[in-house]
């Protein structure tokens, strides 16, 4: 690997961009030279730079099978933790990249990019806020309420104030929040796209969609059936305490 170019690596596996962004190389102004040279000039130890690379390349998420297992509190976890994944490593990613574009060729869709992008970072990370502060916390009071078998008046006020149901029905025909990107980029299309730049920028965002979807499935098909359950308990256990009172 260390005598391949910066842009050959790159095109083999656009996540080695991000890897070389880690380490404070800037890929696109180096695209020319060689591992190896980039290394030597930016003193990094070239066998770390490459194992890194490996591992990024060969990481997986967690099997869809596996994590219908998982106890909601758990699977919660993990969904909170893939937000902060999205926040804190894939977005401001991107968004450096589509700010740092070289002008010259595909001139309209840089733009495009430009104006869009921000727009759309503002408006998933008000969403992924919404969605823990109220979905997440709720379903995180009635697990609690149930492994205590209590009944707290802050749960009774989210009872008349929240349904699962409901939140479920308008997550799931909600606007697909990637229909406008992937409207200007043609789907991601690299086809006729030689600016290796703009590549990964294109690659990201068909990962970055992907992984929405994965994430969205993960909801959809195991937290929200586990959360209307809870919620079903719940208000029997309610309903049981009121009886008893």
């Amino acid at each position: 690997m260390q005598h391949k170019s910066i842009e050959t690596l790159i095109n083999e596996n656009f996540v080695y961009a991000k890897v070389l962004d880690f380490f404070g190389v800037a890929f696109y102004e180096s695209r020319n030279k060689t591992l190896e040279q980039v290394c030597a000039e930016n003193r990094i130890e070239v066998s770390q730079l490459i194992s890194v690379m490996e591992n990024k390349k060969s990481k997986q998420a967690i099997d869809f099978l596996e994590l219908k297992k998982y106890p909601v509190k758990l699977l919660i976890e993990y969904l909170k933790h893939s937000h902060q994944v999205f926040i804190k490593d894939s977005l401001p990613f991107l968004l450096k990249m589509v700010n740092r574009m070289e002008e010259g060729p595909y001139s309209e869709l840089k733009e495009d990019l430009r104006m869009v992008l921000p727009m759309f970072i503002e408006d998933f990370i008000k969403h992924i806020y919404e969605e823990e502060d109220k979905f997440f916390a709720y379903v995180l009071e009635m697990d609690k309420c149930l492994n205590n078998q209590s009944y707290s008046s802050n749960q009774l006020i989210r009872h008349e104030d929240f349904s699962i149901q409901e939140f479920a029905l308008h997550h799931s025909d909600s606007d697909d929040e990637m229909a406008g990107i992937r409207g200007i980029t043609n789907s991601y299309s690299t086809d006729q796209i030689e600016d290796v730049q703009l590549k990964v920028i294109l690659k990201e965002l068909q990962a970055f969609d992907a992984k929405l979807k994965d994430h969205a499935r993960i909801e959809n098909d195991i937290l929200f059936p586990k959360a209307m359950e809870l919620e079903k308990a719940s208000k029997s256990l309610f309903q049981k305490k009121v009886t008893l009172n």
